[in-house]
């Protein structure tokens, strides 16, 4: 029956596949055979799709670079009306809309907002933080009614650090004119590493 069920969903996944068009992490097009051999070896990266494009990529699954922090802080505290200070780090949690990813799992809504909270003390202890809950839709987010949550004003954070639906969701740190981003389902560890590392 495995087996069975194994042969399904690769030849589903090769029909969906054979429809779209792929990139590697260079955007450059590569076949489905180049993709399923890649598939094998995806440490450090992760596979994104852009259904309204008809298109897969190959992409890493962190970003580090440089941006104007600044005027990210004053556009996010003008719209969204909150005081947010820049000199502090911003990390922001990015939930991208309802997937298969987000919405399977044994987290509950109580054991996620434990789990947030948590978290925000623990990053606060590194060095006191901004936190910020942005989504693209709201629909499925399990702490809604426990944690302050934003929609992403004028797609600001989305069309500047996630420019694909990467599954789960999604953070991004700024600091002092700097950014570290990770794509897709993370552990909320990598989240406290990342912000050491970026205040260094």
């Amino acid at each position: 029956m495995r087996i069975l069920l194994f042969i399904i969903v690769i030849l589903f996944s090769n029909f969906l596949f054979s429809q779209k068009k792929i990139f590697d992490e260079n955007d450059k097009m590569i076949t489905l055979d180049e993709f399923n051999h890649r598939k094998i070896k995806l440490e450090g990266l992760t596979i994104v799709y852009n259904d309204s494009l008809d298109t897969a990529k190959i992409t890493s699954d962190t970003e580090k670079g440089k941006v104007d922090s600044e005027k990210l802080i004053t556009d996010l505290t003008h719209l969204l009306k909150l005081k947010i200070s820049p000199t502090q780090p911003i990390i922001i949690i990015f939930y991208p809309g309802k997937d298969r990813c987000n919405s399977s799992g044994l987290s509950t809504p109580k054991s996620s907002f434990l789990d947030f909270k948590e978290n925000e003390k623990k990053a606060n202890k590194i060095k006191q933080s901004n936190i910020l809950y942005l989504y693209k839709s709201k629909e499925g987010i399990k702490t809604i009614n426990k944690i302050k949550w934003y929609k992403d004003p004028k797609n600001i954070i989305e069309n500047t650090f996630f420019h694909y639906h990467y599954p789960c969701s999604s953070y991004v740190i700024l600091y002092n004119n700097k950014y570290i981003s990770h794509f897709g389902e993370f552990p909320l560890s990598s989240i406290l590493n990342d912000l050491k590392t970026i205040i260094q």
